[in-house]
């Protein structure tokens, strides 16, 4: 049996398609391969930037925090000092005002006691000469 050649030429022609279609699956496969590689690699760099920047986030979170403690603990400590400083305010204002009460009432008794003496001065007068 002889096989006609228009029957030789497309087996021929369909294996060569085989052929080639065979290697561009291989081809296909190949790159895809390569692009979950790739695909693989920038999700690990992607991972490993944002590691990187939750590190960097929590870096100068603690270090606001450690600010943020401090400045808590000069405001206690200038919370206590405006109390020592309010009880001494407290203390002079008290002393200004008993001391103008006090400098009121000793105006008032020289006052009275200037008054006396212009009253008497004569009778003063004379006995201090002696007469």
């Amino acid at each position: 049996m002889t096989v006609p050649k228009s029957l030789e030429l497309m087996i021929g022609g369909l294996l060569e398609a085989t052929a080639n279609m065979q290697r561009d699956i291989t081809e296909i496969r190949r790159d895809i391969k390569e692009s979950d590689a790739r695909a693989s690699l920038s999700y690990e760099q992607s991972e490993q930037r944002a590691a990187a920047s939750r590190a960097k986030l929590h870096a100068r979170s603690d270090e606001l925090l450690e600010r943020v403690a401090g400045a808590e603990s000069d405001i206690k400590m200038l919370r206590d000092d405006l109390t020592n400083v309010k009880a001494v305010t407290d203390d002079v204002t008290r002393w200004k005002l008993m001391g103008m009460g006090a400098l009121g009432v000793t105006g008032v008794a020289f006052a009275a006691l200037g008054s006396l003496i212009t009253a008497y001065w004569s009778d003063i007068w004379r006995a201090l000469r002696g007469m």
